[in-house]
């Protein structure tokens, strides 16, 4: 198939499907607001086209000229996070439209400005015109219906998986069971400092367990608005000590930062699905999250983890002290948490499921028959020239 990807080429998640779908021998284009190429797969920065013989129209006429190329060049034209690409009606030509649609793209992060009316229309006319609509969680796809009033039947739930060749405990599991009563253990924070994940909370609950369990130790990795204010609260809680404060890792560094861990904390305030704790999953390391969004899809409470209500520091740490106190259970959660991994998110048969789907939607035909108007007469050559 000749697949383009428009998305933020920026993204783990869009790198890891472009380059899973060309090893599998499919001809991989991305499209990126953003200006990071990606190695080994064609790319373009998304823009209008400038005026010229083939392009001899208004402005919004070349950006209909341009989608409407897009669609002639492609057997699948994927969007990755919602944008305004110009995508006005259902494809009624060659290509196909699939559209996943993320999280933040439709239920904005806490104290971000709201999107403006003109995106919100433009993201949900790219629902309403697509083929099919992927979803990472069967929470998130009830919101995406209340969002763009679509029918359910068009949505699929398609969680992006894990790498679990990369995300393995491989290394001596001795020193998790070193000290039932929590002494010498770590405790694991990643999803970063931005108010969405609420990062301050995990630093009060961090101070709760510190006065419980002194011994403990933390590891925060990652960056955002909020870390220098974290930094200081930590401070001023008497946590320097037990704190080690890692700076944003490339993705595959993380395991062998999270082999050190036993407890991974997860306190964000809205979350549509959370490979992270399904990449602690298959690390074996039982989760503390919030129970918000789709987390209660990505931690099974009482299995995988424990889930607790959102903004509270003291259910957060007496959920770590219940696991941090007992290596058993740990040990227990761990195991089943890496199975269920396997069996459920692997990174593999979710990009097999990727391809099924776009075949299948190949298959059935578009979401409706129409024209793209391109505003005007001109030479019709495409811009995009797969080979």
């Amino acid at each position: 198939m000749k697949i383009a990807l428009l998305g933020d080429s920026g993204t783990v998640h869009l790198q890891r499907l472009a380059r899973a779908l060309a090893d599998r021998g499919h001809y991989v284009h991305v499209v990126s607001m953003a200006r990071v190429p990606i190695e080994g797969i064609r790319f373009e920065k998304f823009a209008v086209p400038r005026m010229s013989l083939r392009y001899p129209y208004r402005w919004r006429g070349r950006w209909r000229a341009w989608v409407r190329r897009l669609f002639d060049s492609f057997d699948i034209v994927n969007v990755h996070f919602l944008a305004d690409w110009g995508i006005e009606e259902p494809p009624g030509r060659r290509g196909r439209l699939v559209v996943k649609a993320y999280g933040s793209d439709i239920d904005h992060p806490p104290d971000t400005p709201a999107p403006n009316t003109v995106l919100v229309a433009a993201r949900r006319r790219l629902l309403q015109c697509a083929d099919r609509i992927v979803s990472p969680s069967r929470f998130f796809a009830g919101r995406i219906v209340d969002y763009a009033a679509v029918d359910p039947g068009r949505i699929d739930v398609l969680p992006f998986g894990v790498d679990t060749e990369l995300f393995q405990r491989n290394l001596s599991r001795a020193k998790r069971s070193e000290d039932s009563t929590g002494d010498a253990l770590t405790v694991g924070y990643f999803k970063g400092f931005d108010p969405v994940y609420d990062p301050m909370t995990m630093i009060e609950a961090a101070a709760i367990v510190h006065q419980h369990r002194p011994a403990v130790r933390f590891e925060f990795v990652g960056a955002g608005s909020q870390l220098n204010t974290c930094r200081k609260r930590a401070c001023s809680l008497g946590l320097q000590e037990s704190i080690r404060w890692i700076d944003r890792q490339a993705h595959d560094a993380l395991p062998a930062i999270m082999s050190r861990w036993d407890v991974v904390g997860i306190t964000s305030v809205a979350e549509s699905f959370c490979v992270s704790a399904i990449e602690a999953s298959a690390m074996e390391i039982p989760v503390v999250a919030t129970d918000v969004g789709g987390l209660s899809e990505s931690v099974e409470d009482g299995r995988t983890g424990i889930l607790v209500p959102a903004r509270d520091a003291k259910a957060v740490a007496e959920a770590m002290i219940t696991l941090l106190d007992n290596a058993a259970l740990r040990e227990r959660m761990g195991k089943y948490s890496q199975q269920r991994v396997v069996t459920r998110f692997d990174w593999n048969d979710c990009v097999e499921q990727w391809i099924t789907l776009f075949q299948s939607v190949l298959a059935r035909g578009s979401n409706a028959d129409f024209s793209i108007a391109t505003g005007g007469r001109g030479r019709d050559d495409s811009i995009i020239q797969p080979v």
